[in-house]
């Protein structure tokens, strides 16, 4: 399957693949809105290039859930281009 991503699911993407994170900590590192994050997270969930590994609630109560790529993901030579082969 090919599927093509915009710069900022690109980033996400490849943020969680290093190491599960929340979508907020993704925010923080690449300066993007949390609730565009959010969709992005919901968008690629439902491509099966998430998935979620971990949630607890926090002593604030506020619920922490954890993503990260699902392998195997490999970047094009063309960089506007993600290829992912199932």
């Amino acid at each position: 399957m090919k599927v093509q991503l915009d710069p900022a699911s690109k980033r996400i993407l490849f943020a969680m693949l290093a190491s599960p994170k929340t979508p907020t900590e993704v925010s923080r590192i690449y300066g993007i809105p949390v609730g565009l994050v959010w969709q992005k997270v919901h968008r690629l969930r439902e491509l099966g290039l998430l998935r979620e590994v971990f949630s607890y609630v926090d002593g604030s109560g506020t619920l922490r859930r954890y993503f990260e790529a699902v392998l195997p993901v490999d970047e094009s030579e063309d960089e506007r281009e993600l290829v992912v082969q199932t």
